[in-house]
């Protein structure tokens, strides 16, 4: 049976250079290189309500994870999204937008949902600025803690602590007729206001860059402060909110189903997001 409307679809499950990941040659981008089955697309969420389809993050997978979630939607490919909500402005969660101009699915009016500093950056900033100027974009500002309704959703932006050079990060509580998701996929720390959120979602689906601290062997490391799952995992032991994890590293083993650091994940009752699997919100 088709899942009922409306609902989420995971798009996409690792950090913004991909898996394989971009410029890497270590053992796992190289077998993931050699097995097609291994790879996986840039972090993102999907939303299909009864009028059509969303997309949180619009990432360098954009062309592919629209098509996706079109399919599964049962929805023509060429329908543009209603929404395209961002989190931040990284690379990973903003390439996509380009796609929506002349040279790609040349649009008009595909909306934006994002705070209004992301916005604001993006409109007086090439290439992006283009895009609404042209008008293949336009620009829908949300306030940070209000609801927003997209058809038979209520969507809520909720300000995260990230590195944010250009504007804000959220992550976003979607709530449908019976089920609720707290997103957020990029993080510095599990704050006590994301575990309020998190303990008032049904599902949260939640940054996982890292298994360990230390895990990253760049001189910069410490200029890339996600929360380590391992640390997670204690954090939200004591909570009946179903946990997810996403935006991977490639460095991440749990990006390996039966590696230790996998099963140590799914023996707490928690586990990494499986990439095209629904999530019903009604």
């Amino acid at each position: 049976m088709p899942p009922v409307v409306p609902f989420a679809v995971v798009l996409g499950t690792v950090q913004d250079g991909g898996f394989p990941h971009v410029g890497c040659a270590c053992p796992a981008c190289e077998r993931a290189t050699r097995e097609p089955s291994l790879r996986r697309s840039v972090a993102s969420l999907g939303l299909v309500t009864r009028k059509g389809i969303a997309v949180i993050d619009a990432t360098p997978d954009f062309a592919s994870q629209t098509r996706r979630l079109a399919e599964l939607a049962g929805r023509s490919v060429a329908d543009p999204p209603r929404a395209l909500l961002l989190t931040h402005l990284h690379a990973g969660h903003v390439l996509g937008l380009a796609l929506m101009g002349r040279e790609a699915w040349a649009n008009t009016g595909t909306p934006v949902w994002a705070t209004e500093k992301c916005l604001a950056f993006l409109q007086r900033n090439e290439p992006f600025a283009a895009l609404f100027r042209d008008g293949h974009l336009s620009g829908r500002a949300l306030p940070l803690g209000w609801d927003a309704s997209l058809d038979d959703l209520v969507i809520q932006p909720i300000p995260v602590h990230h590195r944010s050079e250009n504007g804000d990060t959220v992550g976003y509580r979607v709530e449908g007729p019976e089920r609720s998701i707290f997103y957020a996929p990029d993080l510095d720390s599990v704050t006590p206001d994301v575990i309020g959120q998190i303990r008032a979602a049904d599902i949260a689906i939640l940054d996982g860059t890292f298994f360990r601290r230390g895990e990253l062997s760049r001189t910069d490391a410490s200029a890339v402060p996600h929360p380590a799952i391992a640390d997670t995992m204690s954090a939200v032991s004591r909570i009946d909110t179903k946990v997810l994890f996403t935006h991977l590293n490639h460095t991440n083993p749990g990006l390996d189903p039966d590696s230790r650091e996998s099963r140590a994940i799914r023996a707490v009752g928690m586990r990494v997001a499986r990439e095209g699997e629904v999530i019903e919100l009604g």
